[in-house]
């Protein structure tokens, strides 16, 4: 059977991820993954354009000589402090009763667009279609209803045009096209949810090096998202202003000791310090736990709030939480995750996917917005024969 390269870009804080797949009959095989150090960005935002079209080139060198294969066309993300999120209405009349049809709902969500301006400090980087009201009845398709007035609702992200062009500009200049760019935690939520979880609601959290992004969804609609920028590189300078050490060394304690909730039976356990410019020494593994522990129930309870602000709250997301990025290998982090947010939590894994390749099998939260990534293009361009609205493609691309 036929078969058609897809290409997937993440540039993230920490690491930069370019990914192949191929679509097999509407089903997405991922053939490769290479991965690389990022440089020149901070909290999810592209400060130095150059820097980072080096990381780019550097992935896509390595996919070619190690894999013979040849990525230009990239669908990429954006996860930045800065997102903005906003919803809007648009309202459509009718003169006399009327039955609701499938363009008249479509021209209620053209109304309630927002006008880009080329001099706006902000482009739009993503709108989820939320819930219809006919004649003041909240209703989830109005489609074959009667009324005279039709209400839709949206839920629109904005970003900086500066963080959307600097990204765009590192990617064209490493030699690559972006075709598409959506959000992070639209593409963490392609990867690990099933249809079932969407529709019973759920939280996915990508908690990154640099930020941490969320999207909740209740039947199947996005009813939140946004970005944290706080992610597990605030552990690791929690633990270097703590201890006094370097980023390398912060690094590897919170690799070897961190944890989201304090360990017991580690307390009298001591860890060894190793420097080129100071005599060894040893710190407290219970000191280390303490560190990385309040920096996480910091930001679950900052996220929380946020949620709640908002009117969402996960204990009525009854599919749960679930978590990826890297900080997802924290130890007791489902358990701290679950306390906080009184809600089950577990960790998410790319499901639906014909292979997935060896270094991916080993830590497949870390490489969940790749691979969302890839089925969000695998599902564009399933669509492109048939030229659906993007509203109808959300609404397809969330019931999976």
């Amino acid at each position: 059977m036929a078969t058609q390269l897809l290409g997937a870009l993440d540039v993230g804080t920490q690491t930069t991820t370019l990914a192949a797949g191929e679509m097999e009959e509407g089903q997405l095989r991922v053939l490769h993954v290479v991965s690389t150090p990022t440089y020149g960005v901070k909290k999810g935002v592209v400060r130095n354009i150059g820097d980072v079209a080096k990381s780019i080139r550097k992935v896509f060198t390595e996919m070619s000589s190690r894999y013979n294969v040849d990525i230009y066309d990239v669908v990429t993300c954006l996860s930045a402090q800065d997102i903005k999120t906003t919803s809007r209405t648009g309202t459509k009349s009718f003169v006399s009763l009327a039955v609701m049809t499938e363009e008249d709902a479509e021209e209620a969500q053209e109304l309630a667009f927002s006008t880009e301006s080329a001099n706006s400090p902000d482009v739009l980087l993503q709108r989820f279609k939320q819930r219809f009201r006919v004649n003041d009845q909240s209703v989830e398709n109005p489609v074959g209803m009667k009324g005279n007035l039709l209400e839709a609702s949206l839920l629109e992200l904005t970003v900086p045009r500066t963080a959307s062009e600097a990204l765009l500009s590192a990617i064209t200049q490493a030699g690559l096209r972006p075709v598409d760019t959506i959000f992070t935690g639209c593409a963490d939520a392609a990867a690990v949810l099933e249809s079932q979880t969407r529709s019973d609601g759920a939280l996915v959290i990508n908690f990154g090096a640099g930020t941490c992004d969320y999207l909740a969804i209740s039947n199947r609609i996005v009813v939140a998202a946004g970005t944290l920028g706080i992610g597990g590189q605030h552990l690791t300078n929690d633990l270097a202003h703590a201890f006094q050490v370097n980023q390398d060394t912060a690094e590897r304690m919170k690799i070897d000791c961190g944890a989201a909730q304090i360990q017991p039976d580690l307390a009298n356990e001591r860890y060894n310090l190793r420097s080129t410019f100071s005599m060894d020494r040893t710190v407290s593994m219970h000191a280390i736990q303490t560190v990385t522990t309040e920096r996480v129930n910091e930001t679950l309870h900052l996220l929380r709030d946020i949620l709640h602000r908002q009117g969402v709250f996960p204990s009525n997301l009854h599919g749960g939480v679930w978590l990826t990025g890297g900080s997802a290998a924290l130890p007791n982090i489902t358990e701290q995750v679950s306390t906080i947010m009184e809600s089950p939590c577990r960790i998410g894994v790319p499901i639906n996917v014909l292979e997935l390749p060896e270094e991916v099998q080993k830590a497949p939260y870390r490489y969940a917005t790749v691979i969302g990534l890839l089925k969000w293009r695998m599902q564009s361009l399933a669509h492109e024969v048939y030229k659906p609205s993007v509203f109808t493609r959300l609404r397809t691309f969330f019931r999976g």
